[in-house]
């Protein structure tokens, strides 16, 4: 094979891809892994290569050689790169893999044999090709002289969605059980702790000193099949490994790795290599040799670049867009008529689907040919979802000018929508999206943008500006208003109905409660707490959202000032438990606090919400999260001429509870959405309506020409370091003129 190789030395160049961001690229153990193989890529003659990130396309011909893209890929594979063969190396299991996504690529690799087979089977030639090591990284030398014996590592991190039992099984076994990685402590004893991160460097030579690495797997990862990298490293070092069964994974020429289902295993062949003689160098060398022949990333190199070459010859290539779509659909024929972009269906997924056939019916016929039948108007019900947007989008490039510009984009967002079928229509099975319901919606959403299913903060969003916040100076004197507060209290959870009540007499100016609730039962338990209030009752859709905006639509011609509020719990995350009270720390501490809020919208009439100082656990999911798209189609329903905020610049009330000037939400009020507009409720943690609405309700406060003021009680102390204070209101005022509380 490597004489082969070096005769033909006709010249590749691999664009190599991994699953990290450029900014976070160094924080990415995949990050390492692709350029250990991109070093070995460039050892083979007339290979070379680069590195390209999430969300990045490769720079096509900027090297000697014919172009390949490689993509290294965990949870997300992205789409292929049209005119180039395209190569895949699933080294973890996909979230979501359709067939037809799969059956895209040039060549397809999986580090589990089990998969590998479960993809043949549905009609992907998918080749077993094991994770890998560089092996001139992870050495037995890598040791430094002085350096102790370490009996037993771990270096990963710890979080409750990832099974760590074996690692925790080893510490309560009695070993020596040193570990490196996040979210350990309570979790382990604190002796066990060594450091949160190792860099490479220092990875390499803690392994060389280890006499066992225990390698514990996510658990979809293990049972799928995938053994990881972490037991070639650790191997390639020198190091024995005792890791979880990964089902159809054999080495039986390794010996130093040991594969154990239970804790009675485990302990056994902890105690069983610890009672074996320390490994000289001589013996840790000779396994270093094995791995290097059978795991070692030259290998995989030349299987990569053999496969290259061969693709080339058969001059097999990723299709165009449009390509795909000829290869797929039939030709339009006759008029071609429009839906109005509005039409939708009852669950996200269903809208999704309708909205995704027509785009890309569309986008085969472009540029058009036949005359465009007008839109017969929709009943204007259905669930609001994430391509509503685009194919009003497409409907206007179908009647705008035909132009490069345009048809570049035609091909854009056909491409989404083509992911929209394939993940949930195509006829032959698919490796389908493994998510909760409540992690649906987000889930579809991100699938339109080619993101993760599960994605940090955005590189465009400072966590920092969510901090920035006025303390509230007290007023003893209470507030003459031209109209009673109108205070909007959305409560599912009735037993909330007294806590609300002690925390609104506080307000201390006239005032009408309006109450939401889902059952009779739990509206007389309000009333007992609330008689004063004019309670209605709604079907529990639309969370808080739905109610305080459309159910009391009709009231909120009686106020200038609004109060919006509702029953938070959070079930699905501990963290949150303590979010309710912060928020009404912020906005009903006390009743000179609430004097002084009052007086801040009589003397500031550019005020136009008071919302509370993000809450320390939700400030990384202060951003779009997955309700952009939907926010986009808010936007055109609402006429809103400026482009929506990107992450740095958007700032709403985290939580949707907030004081609030009327006409500064007027463009959502008008909206009269309906309940139908909102998906079925089904724990829903990101990607609905009731979360695109959340935000927009910054997004419009700031285009109806109001600012947005974050509050907190002066004795609070979170982001002390970003409290202002002003001691008075008009001080106040001259630094919201000068944008001292806006986003930078």
């Amino acid at each position: 094979m490597v004489s082969e190789l070096h005769a033909l030395n006709d010249g590749l160049f691999f664009h190599v891809s991994v699953y990290a961001t450029r900014p976070n690229r160094d924080g990415w153990g995949d990050t390492q892994y692709a350029e250990g193989l991109l070093r070995a890529i460039r050892a083979l003659p007339g290979c070379d290569g680069d590195l390209f990130f999430r969300n990045e396309m490769p720079k096509l011909g900027c090297g000697p050689g014919r172009d390949v893209v490689l993509r290294i890929v965990g949870p997300h594979p992205e789409d292929p790169v049209p005119g180039v063969p395209n190569l895949l190396w699933m080294i973890s299991p996909p979230n979501l893999a359709p067939v037809a996504c799969l059956a895209r690529f040039q060549g397809v690799f999986c580090a589990s044999k089990l998969f590998a087979n479960y993809l043949q089977q549905r009609g992907i030639a998918a080749q077993y090709l094991p994770q890998a090591t560089e092996t001139a990284h992870f050495h037995p030398d890598r040791r430094s002289a002085d350096a102790a014996d370490i009996p037993v590592v771990f270096v990963g991190a710890y979080a409750p969605r990832v099974d760590r039992r074996l690692v925790v099984q080893a510490v309560k076994s009695g070993h020596d059980v040193r570990i490196w990685g996040p979210g350990w402590r309570g979790v382990v004893p604190d002796h066990c702790l060594q450091g949160e991160r190792l860099n490479y460097t220092e990875l390499a030579e803690t392994y060389a000193a280890a006499r066992i690495v225990l390698n514990s797997h996510m658990p979809q990862m293990a049972d799928l099949g995938f053994m990881s990298n972490r037991t070639f490293d650790a191997l390639s070092s020198g190091a024995r490994v005792i890791s979880e069964v990964i089902p159809e994974f054999t080495a039986a020429a390794l010996p130093e790795l040991a594969c154990v289902s239970d804790t009675a295993g485990l302990v056994a062949k902890l105690d069983e290599f610890l009672a074996l003689p320390t490994a000289d160098r001589q013996a840790r060398i000779a396994l270093h040799d094995r791995i290097k022949l059978d795991f070692g990333f030259g290998g995989r190199a030349m299987t990569f670049v053999a496969c290259a070459r061969e693709v080339l010859a058969q001059q097999q290539m990723a299709l165009p867009t449009r390509a795909l779509l000829d290869q797929r659909m039939a030709a339009p024929t006759g008029p071609l008529r429009l839906s109005d972009p509005a039409r939708s269906a009852d669950t996200q997924h269903e809208g999704l689907l309708l909205a995704a056939d027509e785009i890309l019916h569309l986008a085969r016929a472009y540029p058009p040919t036949a005359p465009l039948l007008a839109a017969e108007p929709a009943a204007g019900e259905g669930v609001i979802h994430a391509l509503m947007a685009d194919l009003r989008e497409m409907q206007g490039l179908m009647r705008g000018p035909v132009t490069p510009a345009a048809q570049a984009r035609v091909d854009t967002l056909a491409r989404s929508a083509l992911r929209v079928v394939e993940a949930l229509r195509e006829t032959s099975p698919v490796l389908r999206l493994r998510v909760s319901p409540a992690e649906r919606d987000a889930a579809l959403a991100r699938l339109l943008r080619d993101e993760p299913l599960w994605a940090h903060s955005p590189e465009d969003y400072q966590r920092d500006t969510n901090k920035i916040h006025l303390a509230l100076n007290p007023r003893r004197a209470p507030v003459a208003t031209q109209a009673p507060v109108g205070v909007f209290l959305h409560l599912f959870y009735e037993d909330l109905a007294e806590q609300f009540a002690a925390r609104l007499a506080l307000i201390d100016a006239p005032v009408q409660i309006y109450v939401s609730t889902d059952t009779e039962e739990k509206a007389a338990r309000i009333a007992t707490h609330l008689p004063q209030a004019e309670i209605r009752l709604f079907a529990n859709r639309g969370r808080d959202i739905w109610p305080k905006l459309y159910g009391f639509g009709d009231v909120y011609t009686r106020h200038d000032i609004v109060l919006h509020l509702h029953g938070k719990k959070s079930p699905h995350s501990g963290k949150l438990n303590d979010w309710l009270a912060h928020i009404l720390d912020c906005l009903l501490n006390t009743r000179e606090d609430v004097n002084r809020i009052l007086s801040l919208f009589q003397s500031i009439p550019s005020l136009g919400l008071v919302t509370p100082l993000t809450y320390r656990s939700v400030l990384s999911a202060s951003h779009w999260g997955a309700n952009k798209d939907i926010a986009r189609e808010l936007a055109a329903r609402i006429n809103l001429q400026a482009p929506l905020p990107d992450n740095s610049q958007l700032q709403f009330p985290v939580g949707s509870m907030f004081w609030g000037r009327t006409k500064a939400i007027q463009p959502l009020l008008d909206l009269a959405l309906t309940p139908a507009h909102f998906p079925p409720e089904a724990g829903q943690v990101d990607g609905t309506v009731a979360h695109a609405i959340e935000r927009m309700l910054g997004v419009v406060c700031r285009a109806t020409g109001h600012d947005i003021l974050p509050v907190a009680a002066a004795g609070q102390t979170a982001h002390a370091k970003y409290r202002r204070q002003f001691d008075s209101n008009r001080a106040l005022r001259t630094a919201l003129e000068a944008g001292a509380f806006a986003p930078p």
